[in-house]
């Protein structure tokens, strides 16, 4: 095997669909990626593996087999069609044995989607993030991305949220969140340490926790509107980005999106006519989607609305549902009667 390459942008950039994404989207991903190198004989996923990362193949030689044994698919790296993903529906349907030894890369599928999905978000007309109100480094929208609260939010209002936060300039000892308030913002450490601190009646105040650069705190009480339960101290001189409770809120309601299942929608076209939307993009369609369906990649939603027909139902379609919530809130908000199918094409039975 040839000595491990350096992941780079520019290597991502040769796999479908990361090639599309802008090229900080691209860094992001590639700082966040892993190689995985396997064994002949090993699996790289059984069935029923939760899909967690998408695996492309670099080197090497795998076959698709289904539970019970059958080859499906022989795939070869360096190829054309090693360029997409391995079959990345969650939980995994089939399992992908290795041929020979081979070499993997592999990106977070959470923050690939969300990635896909934010760079396509310019239909719902979100400006820019203001880089004056960010840190140097993406790192900490990265990890952002991935907290519990933040998994909740529509990829459409995701630049919203980043452009009303505001900057908080800290020094050493000052109290952040005090524990028994209203919650009233949420917080994410861009630069510096904090610590969380609790007190139980009579007793003196436990250390809970230390929090660094990129770290979160304060969504649980807004979320639950339960008082704080812990108070957060600064450490050392630092930074913060904070989201008003009121903005916090409102951009994790989720857009009023009708979604439907495979059946539901189905049964729909059938007896009231209408047509599936695939909004991703045209490498993700032509590598399969649902039979008849439309392909209109999100970001070219707007500009191509007179391909739908306005006086049926249109169903969206994508591999998790976070591109199609989007598409079915861009559409309703033009007059069509729109859905979105549920759940997304990766996790379809």
């Amino acid at each position: 095997m040839t000595p491990a390459p350096t992941l780079t942008s520019e290597l991502l950039a040769k796999l479908i669909p990361m090639g599309a994404l802008r090229p900080e989207s691209k860094r992001d991903l590639a700082r966040n990626a892993m190689l995985v190198d396997a064994k002949a004989g090993d699996f790289l996923f059984r069935t029923g593996d939760p899909a967690e990362h998408a695996l492309y193949l670099l080197e090497g030689q795998i076959e698709i087999r289904s539970p019970t044994g059958e080859v499906l698919s022989r795939l070869v790296g360096e190829t054309v069609q090693a360029q997409h993903r391995l079959p990345h529906q969650s939980p995994r349907k089939n399992d992908a044995y290795c041929v020979t030894d081979v070499r993997c890369v592999a990106v977070d599928n959470h923050l690939l989607d969300v990635m896909l999905t934010w760079d396509q978000t310019d239909a719902l007309e979100v400006g820019e993030v203001d880089s004056t109100s960010t840190s140097d480094s993406d790192d900490w929208m990265t990890r952002l991305l991935h907290t519990p609260a933040f998994q909740q939010v529509p990829p459409a209002n995701l630049q919203a949220i980043f452009m009303r936060m505001e900057k908080v300039n800290t020094v050493p000892g000052q109290t952040i969140v005090s524990q028994g308030q209203t919650g009233d913002f949420f917080y994410v450490i861009t630069e510096g340490r904090c610590i969380v601190t609790r007190e139980q009646p009579g007793q003196k105040a436990v250390r809970l926790a230390e929090l660094e650069t990129g770290s979160c705190f304060g969504e649980e009480a807004l979320i639950s509107d339960a008082p704080r339960n812990a108070t957060v101290t600064m450490l050392t001189r630092g930074s913060l980005m904070r989201l008003a409770k009121e903005d916090f809120r409102k951009l994790l309601n989720e857009p009023l999106t009708r979604r439907l299942s495979r059946a539901e929608a189905d049964a729909l076209i059938k007896n009231k006519g209408g047509c599936y939307l695939d909004v991703r993009l045209p490498s993700e369609f032509q590598n399969g989607s649902i039979g008849g369906a439309i392909n209109i990649p999100l970001y070219m939603l707007r500009m191509r609305l007179s391909q739908l027909p306005q006086d049926k139902s249109v169903i969206c379609i994508c591999d998790t549902g976070r591109r199609s919530s989007v598409a079915s809130f861009v559409l309703t908000h033009k007059g069509y009667e729109a859905y979105m199918l549920s759940p997304g094409l990766n996790d379809a039975s």
